[in-house]
């Protein structure tokens, strides 16, 4: 047999099983690891954003309040009623019960925003019980 017909009957016989399984693992590791990388980063994703929120609720709840102004704009309760900060409960009082008036069910207004002007009233007090507390820690503290 001459060297020639031996390469042609290897060649004939190739990829024999042993190639085969050798392109199939290194195939296997060429698309998995990547695979598996990606499946790991959404997992660890989804974890940091927990962690986020998490951590988020803990900066929150150390800060008491954000001052009027570090806020880039209105809050929405003091939109609704038209007021801006520093103003009192009367003042919040007083634009609700002409809003009311205006969006009352029984004077013909929607439901629904007469729902949502009353959370927002809620709100809207709450907001300046909060700044007048502040204000009164901060005149405690000058004196």
């Amino acid at each position: 047999m001459s060297y020639a017909s031996i390469l042609a009957e290897q060649a004939a016989r190739w990829p024999d099983g042993y190639d085969r399984t050798l392109v199939a693992v290194y195939l296997a590791v060429i698309f998995g690891l990547p695979l598996l990388g990606y499946v790991f980063m959404a997992l660890d994703f989804r974890r940091y954003l927990r962690s986020l929120r998490r951590a988020l609720v803990l900066v929150a709840s150390a800060v008491p309040v954000t001052p009027y102004w570090a806020l880039r704009s209105r809050p929405v309760c003091l939109k609704t009623l038209g007021l801006q900060l520093p103003c009192t409960e009367e003042e919040v009082t007083t634009s609700y019960r002409e809003l009311a008036k205006e969006l009352h069910p029984d004077r013909g207004g929607d439901l629904n925003h007469f729902l949502r002007l009353q959370r927002h009233f809620e709100q809207a007090l709450q907001l300046v019980r909060k700044e007048s507390q502040l204000d009164d820690q901060a005149r405690t503290v000058r004196n």
